[in-house]
């Protein structure tokens, strides 16, 4: 250890400029584990929020459950199972009716029971109460400005919820999430526009009765403008399911463990091989440079080495020393990239998704000393050929 220290403060800037390539290549590879987490983050976050253990869709959706949809009343097929049945649509909204681009945000609404398992807990504001009334993604407050009772109003049928409170970051492919009552969530419902100013009739009052004998007294009206045509099956999109018993269903429906539902989730399998693929080269060819660099050193001082044998110092001595110094520079590097990083996310926007994950940091910081100093077995065998004979001539 006192000859690798000794050496490295005689050299100083040979061993900064190595140091230096180091900080940048863990910098960097922090940097991406961190982005690529973020995004898997936001793919995936709202399902994580079941806590399901499987994920029951109508057959031949393909694992998607935007495309997935069956009656309601098939819901008795799960009787006895701890279950939450489940609608989602997706639609773009308007920040309190305003269309400006600041205040349009993309949305995926989840219809749910708030007695149902998979109903997120309540961190700021208070539970819903009317059918208009939603619980928000946090991140809706903090990446796009909504604020407890703000208006969002739907662009495709200008269906207006009122934020009553929020609950914990929850996204399902990178859109955040706002928590409905089920049938609010609906394909049907989602399909009508509603019209907020619309007279209200007394179905009782024989005046406001139809010429035409349509509609007998005392009927409800029916109106396709404001609420789903009549005869239009309720449905759900699917059922989550939170206990381990063995499922007995027909063939029009697909289940899914959790895990594979969640590798079905458009573009997210991609986009995690992408990351680690590019994250796992980059942490090869920062150690390929690192222990390139120390064997070129090592070699450069093979006279040294020789004079050192000849005073009968040993092979694994000279070697401890080796390593170690690849030891300590790359530890050094991995730790001021380490910091560089946290200091990076720290300024970052709230829009961009990152997310540090110390877990797997630890990791690729393991990984790159680790393959470093495997590199640095290549720079011992340097140092045990060279013969004391020859650096004498």
């Amino acid at each position: 250890m006192f000859l690798a220290i000794k050496e490295m403060k005689k050299e100083k800037s040979r061993f900064l400029l190595i140091i230096s390539i180091v900080v940048l290549i863990s910098y960097l590879v922090f940097f991406l584990t961190g982005l690529a987490y973020g995004l898997a983050t936001d793919n995936r976050s709202g399902v994580d929020l079941w806590q399901a253990n499987k994920v029951v869709l109508k057959s031949g959706s393909n694992a998607n459950i935007l495309s997935s949809a069956f009656d309601i009343e098939k819901l008795s097929d799960f009787d006895g199972l701890d279950v939450s049945p489940i609608n989602i649509g997706r639609s773009v909204a308007y920040i309190n009716g305003s269309e400006q681009d600041d205040q349009t945000v993309g949305l995926v609404l989840m219809g749910l029971n708030q007695d149902s398992p998979a109903y997120p807990k309540l961190i700021d504001g208070k539970l819903p109460e009317k059918e208009n009334e939603v619980l928000a993604s946090l991140s809706l407050r903090d990446e796009d400005g909504v604020d407890i009772g703000d208006r969002l109003v739907l662009s495709m049928n200008d269906r207006e919820f009122i934020v009553t409170g929020f609950t914990e970051e929850s996204k399902f492919n990178v859109a955040p999430v706002i928590y409905t009552e089920l049938k609010m969530a609906s394909a049907a419902m989602m399909a009508y526009v509603p019209d907020q100013g619309q007279d209200k009739v007394d179905n009782n009052d024989p005046s406001e009765m139809p010429i035409d004998g349509e509609r007998e007294y005392g009927e409800a009206e029916i109106d396709s403008v404001s609420s789903p045509t009549p005869g239009i099956p309720e449905r759900v999109s699917a059922v989550l399911v939170h206990d381990d018993k063995a499922l007995n269903l027909s063939d029009e429906f697909d289940i899914y463990p959790i895990n594979d539902f969640i590798k079905e989730l458009p573009g997210y399998l991609a986009q995690v091989l992408t990351f680690g693929l590019m994250i796992g080269f980059l942490i090869l060819i920062s150690t390929i440079v690192l222990g390139v660099f120390m064997y070129i050193i090592t070699i450069q001082k093979k006279q040294i080495f020789g004079i050192m044998k000849i005073q009968g110092i040993s092979n694994g001595y000279i070697a401890k020393s080796v390593v170690l110094q690849t030891l300590i520079v790359s530890f050094i590097g991995v730790a001021i990239g380490l910091g560089l990083t946290m200091l990076t996310a720290y300024f970052l926007p709230n829009a961009v998704p990152y997310k540090p994950n110390y877990a797997f940091y630890g990791l690729v910081a393991l990984a790159i000393i680790i393959i470093s100093l495997i590199g640095a077995v290549f720079s011992v065998k340097g140092v045990s050929k060279v013969d004391p004979l020859e650096v004498l001539d």
